[in-house]
């Protein structure tokens, strides 16, 4: 019966820590730090930095890379949010798809053409964005106007 207990504890703590690692949760865009960071005040007054999942903008510096801070800041900047935590990046930011009046704002930011499908290594998992970031290249779209587009990426490379 002591195992058991035992047991049934060990149990409960495991499943509460891993609701605890990555959870969802709401709060106000306080911060647009560029096309795909921002920081959220949740309602518990804990400030969370939320790198936009499957996505990569233009950095500071670069080509529309002010466009794209500019353009999220208008579809989300002092407005109250639901991210869906995916996990935490090695910089220990959040990394999430944000969600405003349920539309996907970072498929949101590809499709008008502020920022491209993310891509490790040249290739691209949500294969959703990328076709997104194709109709948005086809439609001349944000920074898909330049003739010549340096992808984010690329760009840190070269830095």
């Amino acid at each position: 019966m002591n195992c058991l207990k035992h047991l049934l504890i060990f149990i409960i703590l495991f499943c509460l820590s891993n609701t605890l690692a990555y959870a969802d949760f709401s709060g106000k865009v306080v911060r647009v730090i560029d096309g795909d960071t921002v920081d959220i005040l949740t309602v518990k007054k804990q400030k969370i930095r939320v790198r936009l999942l499957d996505i990569d903008a233009p950095e500071r510096g670069q080509a529309f890379g002010d466009a794209s801070r500019e353009h999220l800041a208008s579809l989300i900047a002092g407005k109250n949010v639901f991210v869906k935590e995916n996990k935490k990046d090695i910089y220990k930011r959040t990394l999430g798809t944000i969600f405003f009046n349920k539309v996907n704002i970072n498929a949101k930011m590809v499709e008008s053409g502020y920022a491209w499908a993310y891509r490790y290594k040249g290739i691209a998992d949500n294969k959703i964005m990328v076709k997104l970031e194709e109709n948005a290249k086809q439609n001349k779209k944000g920074l898909w106007k330049d003739k010549y587009p340096i992808a984010p990426w690329d760009f840190r490379h070269n830095q």
